[in-house]
């Protein structure tokens, strides 16, 4: 059965700029948002009209939709897994479209096959593009596993529109005219 989201827990891990375009679309839905990022300033939650949790046990218990939006660090990879699968509500959905290996994918499965999971929604997996023998590649493409019907895979491409490609290659063009320049460039990624 489908039952509507609205009134229904849009939890979101972490509070970054897509963490707050998802907030603003979950409402658009009717959804409650509620986030847990300990890196995030008080006050973030009154300004976007949405709640905080004080810690991550405190988002899962309540979150019908748990959407992904933190980067892959060593403190992050495999936040999401079993256990805290187990914590949500039964029924509810997981989003990923953060980093792969954020979530245990062998959780996913497992979490989906016992029903506790409804389904999962992955824009990114923890290897792309994943090796054949990928656990999750092989019960999604298996029409008799559970996950074959309630996991939507998508190939790191949500952002995906000819409008989002034209942003990208104009912010890539201005970056680059800007460090041309010796002026300060946005979004440096220093590893």
């Amino acid at each position: 059965p489908l039952h509507r989201i609205r009134g229904k827990t849009f939890g979101m891990v972490a509070l970054g700029r897509i963490g707050i375009a998802a907030a603003v679309r979950a409402k658009a839905f009717g959804m409650r948002g509620v986030f847990y990022d300990p890196y995030v300033s008080s006050g973030m939650d009154k300004a976007l009209g949405i709640e905080r949790a004080d810690t991550l046990d405190e988002l899962l218990r309540q979150s019908f939709v748990l959407s992904i939006h933190c980067p892959l660090t060593p403190e992050t990879h495999h936040l999401i897994g079993k256990e805290e699968l187990e914590r949500m509500p039964a029924g509810g959905y997981l989003v990923n479209t953060a980093r792969g290996a954020v979530v245990d994918s062998a959780a996913v499965i497992e979490c989906i096959a016992k029903g506790h999971l409804a389904g999962a929604g992955l824009d990114v997996l923890a290897q792309e593009p994943p090796p054949a023998d990928d656990p999750l590649i092989v019960a999604w493409r298996d029409p008799k596993h559970p996950v074959h019907h309630r996991v939507i895979i998508n190939p790191h491409s949500a952002f995906y529109s000819v409008e989002g490609l034209m942003d990208m290659r104009i912010k890539g063009a201005q970056a680059i005219r800007k460090a041309f320049m010796g002026q300060p460039v946005p979004n440096i990624v220093d590893w």
